[in-house]
C-alpha cells in the first residue's frame, strides 16, 4: 500500500530472517556520510551531545534516519527516538522499546556485542546490513552507529542512522 509517498507494504516486519553484516571502511549513502562528518567535527572539537548537536541544522536533512540508544544496567539497550528509518526496519514505532524485545535472541547478542565495543571504543561502526527472508532480500541499508553523550555530558550513549539505499536523504 502506498500513502503520500511511503510504500508501507516495504514496513511490514520480517519474521524469519537471516540478517547478513558486511562492515565497510567508510560510508557510501550521502546521508550516512553527513551523519559521520557532523559526528566527526563535533568529536574534534569536544564530546558530541545529545540535546545540543542533535537535533540540529547540520542534521535536518538526515534526522528521519536517526535513532538513539540508551544502553541500560541490564546490558539491554532502550530506543530513547527512533526515526522513520527504524519504523521502516521493524514495522512499526519502536521508541520506548528495547533491542531485546524487537530482534530474536541471536540478532540481540550480535547487535548488543557491537554496541558494547562501540561504547567501549569510541571508534564508529559502519556496515551494510542486507536482511533476507525466505531467500529474498527484503531491506538493504547502510549503518552509521556513534557513541555520543547524553545531555549530562557523561553518560556514553548510542546515535545511530539507518540508511535505506533507496532513499535520497
Amino acid at each position: 500500500m502506498q500513502a503520500f509517498g511511503l510504500s508501507w507494504g516495504a514496513a511490514a516486519p520480517l519474521s524469519h530472517c537471516v540478517e547478513i553484516h558486511i562492515p565497510r571502511a567508510a560510508p557510501v549513502h550521502r546521508g550516512a556520510r553527513t551523519l559521520l562528518d557532523a559526528w566527526r567535527a563535533r568529536d574534534a572539537e569536544g564530546r558530541f551531545l545529545v540535546g545540543r548537536d542533535v537535533p540540529s541544522r547540520g542534521l535536518a536533512r538526515v534526522l528521519s534516519a536517526l535513532a538513539l540508544y540508551e544502553p541500560l544496567y541490564t546490558g539491554d539497550f532502550r530506543v530513547r527516538l527512533a526515526g522513520h528509518a527504524l519504523r521502516r526496519r521493524f514495522g512499526r514505532d519502536v521508541t520506548g522499546e528495547t533491542l531485546s524485545r524487537l530482534m530474536d535472541e541471536a540478532q540481540f547478542c550480535r547487535h548488543a556485542a557491537q554496541m558494547k565495543t562501540l561504547l567501549e571504543t569510541g571508534t564508529p561502526l559502519i556496515l551494510e546490513v542486507r536482511i533476507h527472508e525466505e531467500g529474498r532480500l527484503q531491506l538493504c541499508y547502510e549503518l552509521v552507529a556513534l557513541r555520543v553523550f547524553a545531555p549530562n555530558g557523561r553518560t556514553p550513549w548510542i546515535l545511530s542512522g539507518t540508511f535505506f539505499h533507496d532513499w535520497r536523504l
